[in-house]
């Protein structure tokens, strides 16, 4: 009975203060988000080489980015196949 009194007290002292938190965050976000955004974009701009923003930049290179990933994604799974192919080889030898 002790353990899960001690969690419930654990559970409020943490989820409290965390709720307010991203009650408050959202109600932040929500009130200046034009203004948000217009920082980003403006700071996209100022750091990116071109100065067209890192949105226009990754538009162009998405391609490229989800080809390398489709690339992993196969060579991770031809991976797998192979050590439980060798796997099940030692097994039939043993």
């Amino acid at each position: 009975m002790r353990v899960s009194y001690t969690v419930f007290v654990w559970t409020l002292l943490l989820a409290l203060p965390f709720t307010a938190l991203a009650l408050s965050g959202a109600a932040y976000i929500t009130q200046n988000l034009s203004e948000i955004v217009a920082w980003m974009n403006s700071a996209s701009e100022v750091t990116s080489m071109t100065g067209r923003g890192w949105l226009v930049e990754f538009s162009g290179r998405w391609p490229e980015v989800m080809g390398m990933v489709v690339g992993q994604i196969i060579l991770l799974t031809i991976l797998i196949f192979a050590r439980q192919a060798g796997l099940m080889e030692e097994k039939s030898e043993s």
